[in-house]
């Protein structure tokens, strides 16, 4: 292993998800409070609407319902991604270790 590996598997995805964080973060300070429940969901966005391997439009159908499937996408591909946030940060930490234990 590399230090290019150590790079992109594990420091580049946890400099992003403190960067995203911190973002959603700001974006979802209510009076001074932060909404906790909105911001684990718009925070698990970005990792979990890719391992949906599928986003539900149907054919056919009119606007409204076109519309509530793409909605429905989404909200499910947040929530697997607040599920999958967990599961990055270790897979991050055991490329650091991994790398330091082999040197």
């Amino acid at each position: 292993m590399t230090i290019e590996d150590v790079i992109k598997k594990s420091i580049l995805p946890l400099a992003f998800m403190v960067f995203w964080f911190w973002m959603t973060k700001t974006i979802m300070k209510v009076s001074g409070q932060t909404d906790w429940f909105w911001w684990i969901f718009i925070a698990g966005l970005p990792f979990g609407i890719h391992k949906m391997r599928l986003i539900l439009i149907p054919r056919g159908m009119d606007t409204t319902v076109t519309l509530g499937m793409a909605a429905l996408s989404v909200i499910i591909g947040a929530l697997i991604g607040s599920i999958m946030i967990p599961v990055y940060v270790i897979r991050a930490i055991y490329v650091f270790i991994r790398y330091i234990i082999e040197r």
